[in-house]
């Protein structure tokens, strides 16, 4: 990624106490557990509609689709799932512009499940805005949200800031916001001189999260992503690459977290799949191809014939063109629930992730993947932790 000039923060000092809290927070962090296999299930609000041709404009349509992602997190709460995200787009057939709301009526409505963004596209907003709704969805919530940041689908900053920004504009950015967001969540009384932002009275968020720290995951691909999460002690999620990448982006995330004095291990690193699953291999397949029928429907809206850009390292946009179902997301696995436990089990095994980031598009399957695969995978994954020391990595141990 390269060395990016960033802001300089001023912090006056305040007393431990003030802003280090121990408090009680019933469910454990998606990270925390290592030992554990844990399996959080995204949604897409708007991709799950059963409807043959939705009015994609129709605020009946919308607000169906909104109340159902409620609904899926209670059941996904019922059923065992670790956790649920949302993802944010800006699109006419995925309702998510505002996640942060969404998960909010979540909150009031579920008790255990961990909730959290997939991803908040940081660039979008002012970085204080983020930590102070972090903080409030933490406090609505108990202590159960995770804060997932992404820089989001290019086109997607240009409703902010009104123009075309250049890729290196667009990363200056990046790591401007991703630094004064650290710095919010975790200083008091700071200010902030950068490129793009600045702080000049001494602040404070309004609002404080009851996790100290509060879980915050990077979404990304490159390994420069992988610095700035481990320096900072953040999780990562990933959606793009092969095994081999992801493996390769595991190792170098352990290292430098190490040379920065954080223990991390494959607990914080979480790989994301579609899934479309059945009881037989036909009924999976007829699923996949609703999927991608789904997808394909997303994409071109969102291209609007080409005037605005997908993203060339994002899992969910990227199509795979092989298979019966023809052209499909490139993280998509299909089949029986033996099928794709083994499949997710092996994506495990060779990335060294221990989360799952998983997205099913009906209730029936989101169902049968609850009864039938999540409980082979927690089997399966007891007894290793995900830790690995940086001496196993060079010995090419597992």
């Amino acid at each position: 990624m390269g060395d990016v000039a960033q802001g300089n923060s001023k912090t006056i000092p305040v007393s431990a106490d003030t802003f280090r809290r121990t408090r009680h927070v019933g469910t454990p962090a998606i990270s925390q557990d290592p030992e554990r296999i844990k399996v959080v299930h995204t949604y897409g609000v708007g991709l799950h509609s059963t409807d043959c041709d939705p009015n994609f404009g129709d605020p009946r349509w919308q607000q169906r689709q909104v109340l159902d992602f409620v609904d899926f997190a209670v059941e996904a709460e019922r059923l065992g799932f670790d956790g649920i995200t949302v993802t944010e787009h800006h699109a006419s057939s995925m309702t998510c512009p505002s996640p942060h709301l969404l998960l909010a009526a979540a909150a009031v409505r579920t008790s255990r499940i961990r909730l959290g963004t997939a991803v908040t596209v940081l660039p979008l907003y002012s970085p204080i805005r983020v930590a102070e709704e972090a903080g409030t969805l933490d406090l609505l919530s108990g202590g159960r949200f995770e804060l997932g940041i992404g820089r989001g689908i290019p086109g997607e900053v240009e409703l902010t800031v009104g123009r075309v920004l250049s890729e290196e504009e667009l990363m200056r950015r990046w790591v401007e916001g991703l630094e004064l967001l650290r710095i919010a969540l975790t200083e008091g009384d700071f200010t902030f001189d950068g490129e793009f932002m600045k702080v000049v009275r001494p602040t404070v968020i309004a609002t404080r999260p009851l996790q100290d720290p509060l879980p915050v995951w990077l979404g990304g691909a490159s390994l420069g992503t992988m610095a700035i999460a481990a320096r900072n002690g953040w999780s990562i999620m990933r959606n793009f690459g092969d095994s081999r990448q992801h493996r390769e982006a595991f190792e170098h995330y352990l290292t430098v977290g190490a040379e920065h004095g954080h223990t991390l291990s494959g607990a914080n690193f979480m790989v994301e799949r579609f899934v479309a699953i059945g009881e037989t291999e036909e009924q999976a397949e007829q699923n996949l191809t609703r999927l991608a029928r789904e997808f394909r429907r997303f994409i071109a809206l969102y291209a609007d014939g080409g005037k605005r850009p997908l993203a060339i390292r994002d899992g969910e946009v990227m199509v795979d063109h092989g298979g019966p179902a023809g052209a499909r997301p490139a993280i998509a696995v299909a089949g029986t629930p033996d099928q794709i436990g083994e499949s997710l089990r092996r994506t495990l095994e060779e990335t060294g992730a221990r989360r799952l980031l998983v997205e099913t598009f009906s209730r029936e399957e989101m169902k049968l993947f609850a009864a039938e695969v999540l409980p082979a995978l927690r089997a399966r994954g007891e007894g290793r932790s995900g830790r690995r020391s940086v001496g196993e990595m060079e010995e090419g141990l597992i």
